[in-house]
This record gives C-alpha cells, structure tokens and sequence, in this order.
C-alpha cells in the first residue's frame, strides 16, 4: 500500500513537471513574439569595429554605405529615398580623396579633390555630364579657374603662377583668344585686345617705371 502511494506521488509529481514546463515553454513563445514585435530601441556603443556599415530607413531602403576595401580604399555613399546615390566621398590607396555630388539622376554635378601630389580641385558639371567651372591649385603654387561653353570649350580662363604673375583670357567660340589681361610680379599690368584673325588692335599697359603705353591700329587696316 505505500509502495502504491509513492507511485502515485511520483505520477503526481511528473504530470506537475509536464505542466509546468508545458507552461514555460508557453511564456518563452510569447515572450519572443513579442520582442520580435516590438521596435528596436536605442542603443549606445563606446566603439564599433566593422569593414562595412549600412544605414536603412523604415522601409529597409539603404541610405548610408560605408566600406573599406582591401587595397586601403574607404568609402562614404549617402542615398536618397530612392536609393540613388547622391553624394560619395572617399579615400584611395594612392593617396587621393574626392567628395562627389549627384543630382536626382544620378548625374556627377560637383567634384571636389586633393591628389597625392599636391594638387586640389573643385569641377561643376550641367545637367548634360559636360564640365563647366573647374577650378584647380597646383603642387608648384599656380591655381587657376576655367569656364566653359556647353560644347566644353574653354571661354574664360583665370590664373595665378607662383612668381606672382596673374593673368584672365577671353576666348571666342572658335577658340581663339580675343582679351588677354596680365600682371607681372615686377609690377607690370597690361589689357590685349585682338580681333577675329588674331590681330593686335588695343594694348593698354603700365609699366614698372610709371609709363603708361596706349597704342591702337586703326580698324581700317
């Protein structure tokens, strides 16, 4: 009789244990449903260390790429809503960076980059890819800005050299320069007028010494 009640005891006990880890099981299943419902809160990291980083807005498009590739180049991309690239700034092995702007085509707009050497540029491009302004500064100290027509002709062009000389172009469409003004580090400044075929019509200069030199070809000759 009391080897019966210790067996009945013991059934007891199983079928409390079935039930309980039955009901357990029960709490762990919601438990994960409802986590997984549930939005992400914020976080805080001292550090992260990773080889790439992707950022998504709430409906899981990308907008922000950034990666490192093996041959020391890394990479910034920022994407609009509709994941087209926008802007792209990076740094390569050889030692060049660049930033990039894109318009809603994906189009290059504006570039901006040092290289290696030295040398630093800002270009702007229309809405047809062509270059338009770009503007440079040189590992010897020159700089210039150049301006283009819509066929990337250079119409107007502006300079600094390191001697100190500066000096602005004009050019026609047939690229021939008509207006050269100029200048000089041992103070000198002139104006060069020319017309169609390349002829000298009006100079108009000062020298270092004070004298000023104004001389003209009749248009009739």
């Amino acid at each position: 009789m009391e080897l019966q009640t210790q067996i009945d005891e013991l059934k007891a006990s199983s079928k409390r244990q079935k039930i309980a880890i039955i009901a357990l099981a029960g709490v762990i299943v919601v438990g994960v449903g409802v986590a997984a419902i549930q939005p992400a809160g914020d976080a805080t990291f001292d550090t992260i260390t990773c080889k790439a980083w992707k950022v998504v807005d709430k409906d899981g498009k990308m907008r922000i790429n950034a990666t490192t590739l093996a041959d020391g180049q890394a990479s910034v991309q920022w994407l609009d809503k509709d994941e087209k690239m926008r802007i792209n700034a990076m740094t390569l092995a050889n030692g060049d960076a660049t930033v990039q702007w894109l318009d809603k085509d994906e189009k290059m707009r504006i570039g901006a980059g040092t290289n290696a050497d030295g040398e630093a540029s800002v270009q702007w491009w229309d809405k047809d890819g062509t270059v338009r302004i770009a503007a440079t500064t040189f590992a010897n100290g020159r700089a210039g800005v150049q301006w283009k027509d819509k066929d990337g002709n250079v119409r107007i062009g502006a300079g600094t050299l390191a001697d100190g000389q500066s000096n602005m172009m004009f050019i026609d469409k047939d690229k021939k320069v008509r207006i050269i003004a100029v200048t000089t580090a041992d103070g000198q400044a002139g104006v060069l007028w020319k017309d169609k075929d390349g002829k000298t019509r009006i100079l108009a200069a000062t020298n270092a010494d004070g004298t000023v030199e104004l001389p003209t070809e009749d248009l009739k000759k």
